[in-house]
């Protein structure tokens, strides 16, 4: 057979194939077409938005209570700010401040007053003219005045520090409580017969 013949059966063959090939448009490849088991390709990306909001942590981040204790043990007031009660952190530094300054004030009367009587038991006078004019029953009145106050200021100022602690973990706890304004309360008196028995009854209903 002539090879002319069979190279422009084989040319004719390969125009018609090219032809149809390129009429059914271009091939999707492994990465865009749709899985097996998908009758279409909108199921399939609904399915993977759906599995991404599953996986993205970051669109929610629950309060946390653990955060707010422990911010509040390191630094008072630090739990109050964590849990946005600015306000409170004011009433928290007046107070460690009150008991603080108490400590101090307390502190040195004691220390004075206890030094005073030790000296007058010892020698019998004060030098100092301000501790003189005392008798020995006063200054022991008065030493023992001063440690009671300054051992109450300490107590204060470690209630203090265990109170904002308890205060910014419950606050955490319920940051995320959230508390509908639509609360009312229906009272609707009801009249029916039991058996032959008149009966009246009031409803009270709750809506919160």
């Amino acid at each position: 057979m002539n090879s002319k013949y069979i190279l422009g059966v084989m040319t004719i063959l390969l125009f018609f194939v090219s032809k149809r090939v390129l009429a059914q448009g271009p091939i999707n490849d492994s990465l865009t077409s749709t899985p097996a088991g998908f009758s279409n390709d909108t199921s399939y990306r609904s399915i993977k938005r759906n599995t991404a909001a599953k996986n993205d942590t970051s669109i929610f981040v629950k309060h946390s209570p653990k955060k707010a204790t422990l911010l509040s043990v390191f630094l008072p007031g630090a739990g109050q700010a964590y849990n946005k009660k600015y306000w409170k952190m004011p009433i928290v530094y007046a107070a460690g401040g009150t008991a603080v300054y108490g400590i101090i004030f307390y502190s040195k009367q004691y220390n004075n007053f206890k030094s005073a009587y030790s000296e007058r038991l010892t020698r019998g006078n004060n030098a100092d003219n301000y501790y003189n004019q005392f008798q020995t029953p006063t200054l022991k009145s008065y030493r023992d005045y001063y440690r009671y106050y300054r051992d109450l200021s300490f107590i204060g100022l470690g209630a203090i520090y265990i109170l904002q602690i308890i205060d910014a973990t419950v606050d955490a706890h319920f940051f995320d409580f959230k508390i509908t304004d639509d609360l009312s309360l229906n009272v609707q008196p009801t009249y029916q017969f039991v058996g032959s028995i008149p009966s009246s009854q009031i409803l009270f209903t709750f809506k919160f």
